[in-house]
């Protein structure tokens, strides 16, 4: 049997005698019609850049809250902060998942009501790109712009642009407003896009929303310095961007930085002599308590424009020293001195919180990561434990679900031992009787915590592999992946069949974080109400039966360990099965009863 390694961006069509490795993009309705307000209008100019700290459009601005605000999702951006518009609503779900097939409106940006009477030479301009570091819209995409009549209630489409099959850098549309109809009190424009509501799919990214009088077709040029990308992570050059907060800052897990970069970008027209700029004031906080503030920094003046530039930024000397606890820190880091633009992008915000878990990703996904055409894959990533001690067994693990589509997944956690040879897991350590089933989130990134059957000791081993088994019947269990992390040599992540492992391919690190030593404060979850199963004779060599305590039609799967089908049935009450054809040994006995699934162990003599 031959395998393949793949990747798709789009729709899949997937032979059956493939093992594949899969990424995702992660997981509308017509323009509607709406009264005029004439009061509370907003005034020109009308000015956003999505550089604020929330991930949804600022409710002063924008009458809707779908389009994801992030610096995740855009690629050489001139400031913090775009409006990213895919096939999800505000809070990470496909309007239609898993539907590829059919396009639709999917995200829209609508500005509040702003009042333009008497005003001339009215100018909407934004930047915007295709895909960034998501999916790329093709050609049947697009990114639309209308404007609302406050006359006669109705919308116009003004101006569009079509995707292209490729990502683009940053352009700039100019959008003048003609017309008595819209020069009125009760304006409104807004974005859309057209493409797959199934999920992150057809991405465009917008910056720099500007809508004001006495403008002309020249007037695009943005004039202010600005953060160019995102607070750092509060890192060093090590691996892991959380370890647990016990450990010695000198251990060879911790991974405290000593300096921090930042980078910056100083547009549009230079002004005489250049910007002088304060760079690198800075505030470090731990868990409330402020460390250090430098106010007293470098004048920085330079006449380079329209390009990255950089500064250092060190970190406070009583940092991250002996932690009694779990610890978050928090940093405010900005500059100021020549007053120009918007203000809001001189300053960014990071945070670094230690607990009892060990993570690789920075906290966001891009993509959803899942193994296809197979029942009972596996997913093992390494993790270098070493400075772990005796007392830091390995509890759980937390994950990140992609919202793809609205299947169940359920799976088994699992340890692999490091191998005698070569670079794949070793023997299987640990495998939970548990079978888990996943949790949709309320926002992007949630994670959700799984407690092992028993703590495992580490203690032992340099390095395990931790992840799972997708015992999922008829879907694809999807992780959230992290794209812009990239995982060390000596910490790869293999996947299987349950006979072979294969290296991943796919870059980024996996929303997977083992915890050690006591389960996280949040993990208790209220569990949904199932329906219950009696399952008899176990063990038994002839039949088995499985009967259902609330009355309604159920299915039912008997599963190898390893995930694989072996017979399945379906009925209502009552399920008598022969099993005098399976081998003997241990097996599990899945049901699903309105979208809820349970498993029993049961032996076969």
């Amino acid at each position: 049997m031959r395998f393949h390694i793949l990747v798709f961006l789009g729709a899949l069509t997937v032979a059956q005698a493939q093992v594949i490795e899969q990424t995702q993009p992660l997981s509308g309705g017509s323009p509607g019609h709406f009264s005029t307000e004439t009061s509370d209008t907003l005034n020109t100019p009308f000015v956003d850049d999505f550089s604020y700290r929330i991930d949804k459009p600022s409710p002063g601005l924008w009458s809707d809250q779908d389009v994801w605000v992030n610096d995740a999702m855009p690629l050489f951006q001139n400031s913090i902060g775009v409006a990213t518009f895919d096939g999800c609503n505000g809070y990470g779900k496909p309007y239609q998942p898993g539907n590829t097939a059919t396009n639709g409106i999917s995200d829209q940006l609508t500005s509040q009501y702003i009042n333009l009477q008497g005003a001339t030479d009215v100018w909407l301009s934004f930047q915007y790109q295709r895909a960034g570091r998501g999916e790329v819209p093709s050609s049947s995409d697009s990114l639309v712009v209308s404007f609302y009549s406050p006359a006669d209630s109705t919308w116009t489409q003004v101006w569009g642009e079509k995707g292209t099959g490729n990502p683009d850098a940053f352009k700039t549309a100019m959008i003048p407003v003609l017309g008595n109809q819209f020069l009125k009190k009760g304006f409104r424009f807004r974005l859309s896009t057209y493409g797959a509501r199934g999920g992150a799919y057809d991405v465009w990214n917008v910056d720099y929303v500007q809508l004001d009088k006495d403008r002309n077709s020249g007037d695009s040029i943005v004039t202010e310095p600005a953060f160019a990308r995102p607070h750092p992570l509060i890192i060093g050059n090590g691996p892991y961007t959380s370890w647990p907060w016990w450990l010695s800052m000198s251990n060879t897990i911790a991974n405290r930085p000593n300096n921090l970069t930042f980078t910056y970008r100083r547009l549009g027209t230079v002004p005489s002599g250049g910007w002088s700029l304060n760079l690198g004031q800075y505030r470090w906080e731990e868990n409330g308590i402020l460390i250090q503030q430098q106010t007293a920094v470098p004048v920085i003046t330079t006449t380079q424009h329209d390009q990255d530039l950089t500064f250092d930024v060190g970190v406070p000397a009583a940092a991250l020293g002996t932690l009694n606890g779990a610890t978050t820190v928090k940093t405010k880091v900005w500059f100021d001195g020549s007053a120009a633009g918007t203000r809001q992008n001189d300053t960014v915000y990071g945070a670094l919180h230690l607990d009892n878990y060990l993570a690789l990703d920075d906290g966001t996904a891009e993509r959803a990561y899942g193994i296809e055409n197979i029942t009972g894959s596996r997913v093992a990533q390494k993790f270098n434990t070493g400075g772990l001690g005796s007392n830091d067994s390995l509890k759980g693990v937390s994950m990140n679900f992609a919202w793809y589509d609205d299947s169940v997944y359920t799976f088994r956690l699992a340890v692999w031992a490091p191998a005698d040879s070569g670079f794949a897991p070793g023997a299987l350590l640990y495998l939970t009787d548990s079978v888990y089933q996943h949790s949709t989130h309320w926002d992007r990134n949630d994670f959700f915590h799984f407690e092992l059957d028993s703590a495992v000791d580490i203690s032992a081993y340099s390095s395990v592999w931790i992840g799972y088994v997708d015992v999922s019947s008829q879907t694809t269990m999807y992780l959230g992946l992290d794209q812009e992390r990239t995982l060390p040599n000596a910490m790869p992540r293999y996947y299987g069949d349950g006979f072979n492992w294969y290296p991943s391919l796919e870059p980024g690190a996996l929303l997977l974080r083992p915890f050690f030593r006591y389960t996280p404060a949040t993990m208790t979850v209220t569990a949904p109400k199932v329906n219950t199963f009696d399952i008899y004779p176990n063990p038994s060599s002839s039949s088995v039966t499985i009967a259902a305590n609330r009355a309604g039609y159920f299915e039912v799967a008997v599963q190898g360990l390893n995930g694989q089908e072996m017979m399945t049935a379906a009925g209502e009450e009552k399920i008598e099965l022969d099993i005098t054809s399976l081998p003997k040994g241990m097996y599990l006995i899945r049901t699903l009863h309105e979208g809820f699934v349970t498993h029993t162990k049961w032996i076969k003599l």
